[in-house]
C-alpha cells in the first residue's frame, strides 16, 4: 500500500512541529483484506489510454491467468466503454477551463468536508489503537481528522478507478512460472492493488484541497537551490545557447535515436540479468567442487553466455538497426559517428555484464559481511596424497590460484569477442580496423579482485597445511625409513619369533591408519579428502607386513621341507636293503641313533611347525603347495613306527644273507690265492734281458692283485668282527707276495737303468747332473748285487741280475770323468783351460753328448781336469751365494758407495750383519774383484 506522508495542521494544514511529533491513534488496516464495495460498482468515468500515447501490445504467449483475469473483468470494461469517449472529452475540457473553475471546485469540496466535520467530533472508537489513553492530544486529533477525511470525506463515486491496462502491464512483468495455478491469488492481489490505487487518489485529492498555495511558495523559496532560482528567471539568459545546443544535439546526439532506445530496452528487458557465470547454480550445489569440474562449469557458463551474446543479443541488435534503417530512423550523413555511438552503448553494456559477473564471481569467495544467502558456497575438494617420500595436495594451492584467478581473465576475454554491429550490416569506412567491441575493464580493479581472492585461498589453505601434522606420527612410512628397516631386517637371518613381532607391529599400524584417521574433513572453503593418503600409508604398511610374511612363509616352507626331507631320509635309510655287511652295520647303528635321540628332536620341530602354522593362517593365505607341505610334515611323525618295524625285518633278513655271502666269498678268495701262487712258477724261467719289459708288466699285474687281495682280507675281517666270527689271516697271500717282490724289484731296476743309461749317454749334455748320476749308479749296483745273492738258487734270474750288475759297473768307471766335464760350475774359462791341456777344443755345443766325450779317451787328463772342476764348483757356489745376497738386499736401503757401506754396516744387526760378513768375504776373492765391483758400488 502507498505510504501516507502528508498530514494537515489545525485549520487545514499541519505545522512543522507536528511532523516531528510521534504519531499515535493511527488507523490499523486489517490483516485479512476483503474486496471493497466500490470495486463492485463501475466508475462514472475512465481515463483515456491515448492521453499518454500508450498503445498496449498484448504479450506473445499470454499465460492462462491473463485470460482468466480479462474474462472476469470483461463485464466491467463493457459498462465503461459507453461513457469512455465522453469522459475523455470532459477531461480535455477540464484542462482548458480557467483557474476560477478549479477554485470553485476546491471551495465546493471544502464545504462538503466541513459539513461532514460538523457531524463528527472524534473518529469512531474502532479507529483508536488499543492500549492508548482515551483523550488524544490536539496534534493527534489533527492527524486522526486527516485520515478520516481520506477514508470517509471523499465519496468513491468521485474517484476514477485503476485502468485495466495498467494491471495488465503489471501482470505482464510477472513470469509465467510464478502464475501457473495461482488464479485466486492473482485476483486477490489485483484487488489489493486497486484498493491501494483508490486510497492514493483520495489522499491526493485531500492534499490538493487542504494545501495553502502561499505556504507552498514560501516553503519552495526556502528550499530552492541557486540553480533552481536561476531556472525560474524569465526570460532565460541562456536561451540562445540552449537552442543552439539543442539543434546541434538533434543532429549529432544519437542516444535519443529510437534504435538506440530499442537496443537499451532490449538489453534491460532480456539480457540485464545475464551473467558470464551463473552463481546461483554454483550455490545450489550441495557438494564440494572438484577443481577441474569447477573450471569446466565456469567455462561452460562463459561459453553459454558468449553464445547468448553472439546468437541472441547481437542478432537482435542487428535486427533493430536493420529495421531502423528500413524505417529511415538511421541517418547516413554521419554514419561513422552513429555506429561509434552504437559501439559505445554496446561496449558499456558488455562492460556492465563483465563487471557484474566479476562482482558475483568475487562474491563467491569474499561475500559481504551482511549478506544472507539461501545456500552457502560448498567450496572445493582438496586431496591429500602421498607422492614418493612426501605428502602433497592435489590440486595444490598454486593450482587453485592459477585456475580461480584465470576466470577473471576469461571474463574480460569473453566480452571482447563481440563484433561491431556495422561489420555485419554493411561495410562502413573504418569498421574493419575495429572489428570487435573492446570493453575497458580497469586493470587495477581486476588486480584487486585477484589479490583478494588469492588472499582468501592462501588463508583457507592454512588449516589444510596444519592438518598434515596429524600424519607426522607416520613419517617413517612416508619417508620410507620403514622400507629400509625391513630390507635390512630381511637380509639378516632373524628367528621366526622376531619376524612375527614385526608383522604384528605393522599390522596394528595399518589398522590404526585406516580406522583412527579422518578420511574427510571440512576446513573452511576446502573439503580435505585424506582417503588416498590413508590408503597409500595403509598399503605401505601392508606391503611391509607382506614382505615379512613372504619371508616367514618361505622360512616356514624351508623348515617344513627340511623336516620332511629328514623324515624321508630316515625312512629311505630305514627301508633300504644294505648291499654288503658294512652298509648293514652302518644302517643298523644309524637307525638305533635315530630311535634314541633324533626322533625326539623331530617331534619338537613338529610342535614348532604347528605354532608357525597357527600364526601364518591368521595373517596370510597359503597356496595349495604350502598346505600339502604342512600336511605332509605333520603326517610323517605318525608314519615312523611302522617304518621302524619294517626296518627291523629288513635288517634281520639282510644279516642272514650277508653271512651266507661272506662264507661264499671267503671260499672263492682262497681259490684266487692258490692261482696266484701257481703264477710264481713262471717267473723262474724268465732270464732274457730283452724281454724285461714284458716280465715287469706281468709282475706288476700280479702285485696289484695281491694288493687288492689284502683289501679283501681287511673287509673280511671287518665283516667277521661284525658277525662275531673268528678273524682269518690268509697266510698264503703274504707268502705269494714275499716271493714276488724280488722278481718285481729285478725287473724294475733293470728297466730303470736301461732308461737312465740311454738318457745319460745320448741325451742333452747340459741336462746331466754328475752328483745325481753318481748317486743313482751306486743305488743300481747295490740293488743288483743284493738281487744276485737272492737268486743264488735260480739260474735265469741270477744270470739276469749278474749281467745287469756288469753293465752298471762298466758305466760306473766313467763317473769321475762325468764329475769333471758335467760340472754345473763350468764356464768358458774352465773349458779353455781344459782345451789347452788336451790341445783341442772341449767346449760342448748343442750336439755334444756324454758318449762323444767318453770316446775322446780323456782318462789320462783326468787328474788335471779334477783341479779345474773343483775350482769351478767353488766358484759356482760363490755365484749362488752372491745371487742370494743380492736378492736379500733388494728391499734394503743402502749407501751408494762401498766406503759408506762399510761405515754404516756396523749399525745393522741380526741377518744384516751376517749378510755383511758374507759379502765382505766374497769381495776379497780375486775373481769377484773385477766382475762384481760394480754391484757393490751401486
Amino acid at each position: 500500500m502507498a505510504t501516507l506522508d502528508r498530514r494537515p495542521a489545525a485549520g487545514g494544514s499541519l505545522s512543522a512541529t507536528a511532523k516531528e511529533t510521534p504519531i499515535r491513534f493511527l488507523p490499523q488496516l486489517p490483516e485479512k483484506r476483503a474486496k471493497p464495495v466500490w470495486s463492485k460498482v463501475s466508475p462514472p468515468f475512465k481515463m483515456d489510454g491515448n492521453l499518454f500515447d500508450i498503445t498496449p501490445q498484448p504479450p506473445s504467449g499470454s499465460p492462462p491467468d491473463d485470460a482468466f483475469r480479462r474474462k472476469k473483468h470483461e463485464s466491467s470494461r463493457k459498462k465503461s466503454e459507453q461513457g469512455h469517449h465522453d469522459a475523455s472529452a470532459r477531461r480535455t475540457a477540464a484542462f482548458q477551463k480557467p483557474k476560477k473553475d478549479r477554485e470553485n471546485f476546491r471551495e465546493a469540496l471544502i464545504n462538503i468536508l466541513m459539513q461532514n466535520e460538523q457531524d463528527m467530533s472524534l473518529p469512531p472508537d474502532d479507529m483508536l489503537s488499543p492500549g492508548e489513553p482515551d483523550t488524544p492530544s490536539s496534534q493527534e486529533k489533527d492527524i486522526l481528522r486527516y485520515y478520516y477525511y481520506i477514508q470517509n470525506g471523499i465519496d468513491t463515486e468521485h474517484v476514477a478507478p485503476m485502468e485495466d491496462i495498467w494491471l495488465d502491464h503489471v501482470l505482464g512483468l510477472v513470469p509465467n512460472r510464478l502464475k501457473d495455478g495461482l488464479a485466486d491469488y492473482i485476483e486477490m492481489l489485483s484487488d489489493e492493488m486497486r484498493e491501494d490505487y483508490l486510497l492514493s487518489v483520495k489522499k491526493a485529492i485531500v492534499d490538493f484541497v487542504l494545501r495553502d498555495p502561499r505556504e507552498k511558495e514560501d516553503a519552495d523559496d526556502k528550499n530552492m537551490t541557486p540553480i533552481m532560482k536561476e531556472l525560474r528567471v524569465v526570460p532565460k539568459p541562456w536561451a540562445k545557447s540552449y537552442i543552439s545546443a539543442k539543434i546541434s544535439m538533434q543532429k549529432i546526439l544519437y542516444i535519443t535515436n529510437p534504435t538506440m532506445c530499442s537496443v537499451l530496452d532490449s538489453w534491460n528487458h532480456s539480457f540485464g540479468c545475464l551473467r558470464l557465470v551463473d552463481v546461483e547454480e554454483i550455490l545450489m550445489r550441495t557438494e564440494s567442487f572438484e577443481l577441474n569440474n569447477f573450471q569446466s562449469l565456469c567455462m561452460r557458463h562463459v561459453e553459454a553466455a558468449k553464445d547468448t551474446l553472439l546468437k541472441k543479443w547481437f542478432p537482435e541488435v542487428q535486427n533493430i538497426f536493420y529495421q531502423g534503417n528500413k524505417s529511415k530512423q538511421i541517418t547516413h550523413t554521419h554514419l561513422d559517428a552513429f555506429f561509434n555511438s552504437v559501439s559505445v552503448l554496446m561496449t558499456s553494456q558488455l562492460r556492465s555484464l563483465c563487471m557484474d559477473s566479476i562482482d558475483d564471481y568475487h562474491g563467491l569467495y569474499c561475500p559481504p559481511a551482511n549478506e544472507v544467502r539461501k545456500n552457502d558456497f560448498q567450496g572445493f575438494v582438496v586431496r591429500l596424497v602421498l607422492e614418493g617420500t612426501e605428502m602433497k595436495f592435489e590440486p595444490s594451492c598454486s593450482d587453485f590460484e592459477t585456475v580461480l584467478l584465470n576466470v577473471f581473465d576469461v571474463f574480460v576475454k569473453a566480452v571482447s569477442m563481440v563484433p561491431r554491429v556495422e561489420t555485419k550490416l554493411y561495410p562502413v569506412e573504418g569498421a574493419r580496423s575495429k572489428a570487435t567491441l573492446k570493453p575497458v575493464i580497469a586493470e587495477n580493479h581486476i588486480a584487486a579482485m585477484k589479490e583478494s581472492v588469492q588472499k582468501v585461498i592462501e588463508k583457507e589453505f592454512i588449516p589444510c597445511n596444519e592438518h598434515t601434522k596429524e600424519f607426522e606420527k607416520y613419517m617413517f612410512l612416508i619417508n620410507k625409513e620403514a622400507d629400509q628397516f625391513v630390507e635390512k631386517f630381511l637380509t639378516e637371518d632373524k628367528p621366526f619369533d622376531e619376524m612375527k613381532a614385526q608383522v604384528i607391529r605393522f599390522k596394528e599400524l595399518a589398522d590404526d591408519i585406516v580406522y583412527n584417521s579422518r578420511k574427510v574433513i571440512r576446513l573452511g572453503m576446502f573439503e580435505l579428502h585424506c582417503d588416498e593418503l590413508i590408503r597409500a600409508l595403509s598399503k605401505r604398511a601392508d606391503s611391509l607386513c607382506a614382505k615379512i610374511l613372504i619371508k616367514m612363509s618361505k622360512t616356514n616352507m624351508d623348515l617344513n621341507k627340511g623336516l620332511c626331507e629328514e623324515y624321508e631320509s630316515i625312512a629311505n635309510k630305514a627301508l633300504a636293503t644294505p648291499a654288503n655287511t658294512e652298509q648293514l652295520m652302518e644302517l643298523k647303528n644309524a637307525i638305533i641313533k635315530v630311535r634314541e635321540s633324533t626322533i625326539f628332536e623331530l617331534e619338537e620341530r613338529i610342535l614348532n611347525a604347528k605354532k608357525r602354522l597357527e600364526f601364518l593362517v591368521d595373517y596370510t593365505s597359503m597356496s595349495p603347495a604350502e598346505m600339502r607341505l604342512n600336511s605332509e610334515a605333520f603326517n610323517w611323525h605318525s608314519r615312523m613306527p611302522p617304518i621302524f618295524e619294517e626296518h627291523d625285518e629288513i635288517i634281520g633278513a639282510s644279516k642272514r644273507q650277508a653271512e651266507n655271502a661272506l662264507k661264499l666269498r671267503r671260499e672263492r678268495f682262497v681259490e684266487e690265492l692258490e692261482g696266484y701262487n701257481k703264477q710264481l712258477e713262471e717267473f723262474e724261467s724268465f732270464g732274457d734281458v730283452g724281454e724285461v719289459n714284458r716280465y715287469l708288466k706281468k709282475a706288476q699285474t700280479l702285485n696289484s692283485r695281491l694288493e687288492a687281495a689284502q683289501e679283501k682280507v681287511e673287509q673280511f675281517n671287518i665283516e667277521e668282527e661284525a658277525f662275531d666270527w673268528e678273524i682269518t689271516t690268509y697266510p698264503l697271500r703274504k707268502k705269494v707276495l714275499d716271493v714276488l717282490t724280488p722278481y718285481l724289484k729285478l725287473y724294475e731296476t733293470t728297466v730303470e737303468f736301461q732308461t737312465k743309461y740311454k738318457d745319460w749317454m745320448d741325451g742333452s749334455f747340459d741336462q746331466i747332473d754328475p752328483d745325481e748320476v753318481e748317486a743313482e749308479v751306486g743305488n743300481f749296483w747295490r740293488t743288483l748285487y743284493k738281487l744276485e745273492k737272492t737268486f743264488a738258487n735260480q739260474a735265469n734270474p741270477e744270470a739276469m741280475a749278474a749281467k745287469m750288475k756288469g753293465k752298471v759297473s762298466d758305466f760306473k768307471q766313467n763317473t769321475p770323468l762325468v764329475q769333471c766335464i758335467c760340472n754345473k760350475g763350468m764356464r768358458d774359462r774352465h773349458w779353455e783351460q781344459m782345451s789347452k791341456i788336451v790341445e783341442f777344443s772341449l767346449k760342448p755345443d748343442t750336439d755334444t753328448t756324454l758318449r762323444k766325450m767318453i770316446d775322446l779317451n780323456l782318462e789320462p787328463y783326468l787328474e788335471k781336469f779334477e783341479g779345474i772342476s773343483e775350482a769351478a764348483t767353488k766358484e759356482f757356489g760363490l755365484e749362488k751365494a752372491m745371487a742370494k745376497m743380492v736378492e736379500e738386499w733388494t728391499d734394503v736401503s743402502t749407501p751408494r758407495t762401498f766406503t759408506n757401506y762399510l761405515m754404516n754396516v756396523f749399525k745393522c744387526s741380526g741377518a744384516s750383519s751376517n749378510i755383511f760378513i758374507r759379502s765382505l768375504t766374497t769381495y776379497q776373492i780375486p775373481i769377484f774383484k773385477s766382475e762384481n765391483v760394480a754391484l757393490f758400488e751401486e
